[in-house]
């Protein structure tokens, strides 16, 4: 029960998207550090170490400015309309504005306000590159080195020079070891964002050498037999399916070699790529010869599809198999009305029957085989 309800509270506070979830907990991590800090100068007010009516429009400012970023961050809309490395500026500027006006109005705890400039690097950590980042934290410290200055100058008893030099000190120190910080951190997640694509992509291509045929591209047998059982499966489907093999291939092989073998292949499946439908899967069932199956094909649509790639073969001769070769094939269509795998397999059966057919009948020409009565 406790798992659940701490995930129900994570997804309502931060979203479910992974990137989304971590810019806005750097986010919350900012409003809830704004409202601890009015709670802060509340203590101060009623202590009489600083002034209320300031200290309130301070708390004013930096809740409302928090969040509102938070806000905007929650609900997705920031990054449609800024990018996330601008909006990290944005954050940093206005938590650096509240910072400082946190030290103009603290007095003698005026140093816990220093502490706080640990916080900037955070917004751009994941936004913004190292250099940037360090840009941030230099104009962080010139901000906050200018209201020193000038409280020095103006309340020397309050805001001792002295005290106030080494308030700098603490403040260099605390944003260059906050900023090496904010930018290991970033430069990791990048790298396991670099490690995570590319393991996509390696991923991507295992899947696609053990679902397609390396030479022509075309799904291979394997998952055309995936393909297959989920089409047999569909109720009511009628379907068509053809067995396809490759006129004197051997031949081409045993006169030009096996380099130009291949390449007929590899011609035969950009052509028929271009030509069946996108419904249709075209595979390579093994050698030479080639599985078609057409979903939602009549016989006589799928002769068509069959006549539209012979005649889209033979406009487009081979020049590297001999002068004028062009790709011709036998093929075998047979319905099938059914639903299920051996209805499935029996329409194959009897468009492989059908092939051999053509191929003793001269070849170069497609034979329908019906569904015996």
């Amino acid at each position: 029960m406790l798992p659940s309800a701490m995930r129900f509270l994570g997804n309502l506070l931060l979203g479910r998207d992974p990137d989304q979830r971590l810019h806005t907990l750097l986010t919350l991590v900012g409003w809830t550090t704004c409202v601890l800090m009015s709670v802060a100068h509340y203590a101060e007010a009623v202590l009489g170490l600083a002034d209320e009516a300031n200290t309130s429009w301070l708390a004013v400012f930096s809740t409302i400015g928090a969040l509102l970023f938070y806000l905007l961050m929650r609900s997705g809309v920031a990054p449609q309309w800024v990018t996330h490395a601008r909006l990290s500026w944005v954050q940093a500027s206005w938590a650096t504005v509240a910072i400082c006006w946190a030290y103009a109005l603290s007095g003698p705890a005026r140093g816990a306000a220093v502490l706080l400039l640990v916080l900037l690097p955070l917004f751009g950590m994941f936004s913004l590159t190292p250099r940037q980042t360090w840009r941030m934290a230099v104009a962080a410290y010139l901000a906050v080195a200018l209201v020193m200055a000038w409280k020095a100058q103006v309340e020397p008893e309050r805001y001792d020079p002295r005290i106030e030099l080494l308030h700098l000190v603490f403040a260099g120190i605390v944003l260059s070891v906050s900023s090496v910080l904010a930018t290991l951190i970033g430069r990791l997640k990048r790298q396991s964002e670099q490690e995570r694509s590319k393991l996509a992509c390696a991923l991507e291509r295992i899947e696609a050498l053990a679902t397609h045929d390396e030479l022509t591209g075309l799904t291979n047998r394997r998952a055309a037999g995936e393909r297959l059982r989920r089409a047999a499966r569909e109720p009511g489907a009628s379907m068509c399916v053809a067995m396809i093999d490759l006129d004197r291939f051997k031949q081409v092989n045993d006169s030009r070699g096996h380099a130009v073998g291949d390449e007929v292949l590899r011609h035969f499946a950009r052509v028929a790529r271009q030509t069946v439908r996108a419904e249709d899967m075209l595979a390579r069932w093994g050698g030479e010869e080639f599985l078609l199956l057409m979903p939602a094909t009549t016989p006589e649509q799928a002769l068509t599809v069959l006549a539209r790639l012979r005649e889209r073969l033979r406009a487009a001769p081979l020049a590297c198999a001999g002068a004028g070769y062009t790709v011709t094939f036998s093929a075998g269509v047979a319905p099938c009305g059914g639903a299920g795998e051996a209805d499935l397999d029996a329409a194959i059966a009897r468009a492989d029957d059908a092939m051999y057919r053509a191929k003793r009948e001269g070849r170069d020409r497609t034979l329908l085989q019906p569904v015996a009565a």
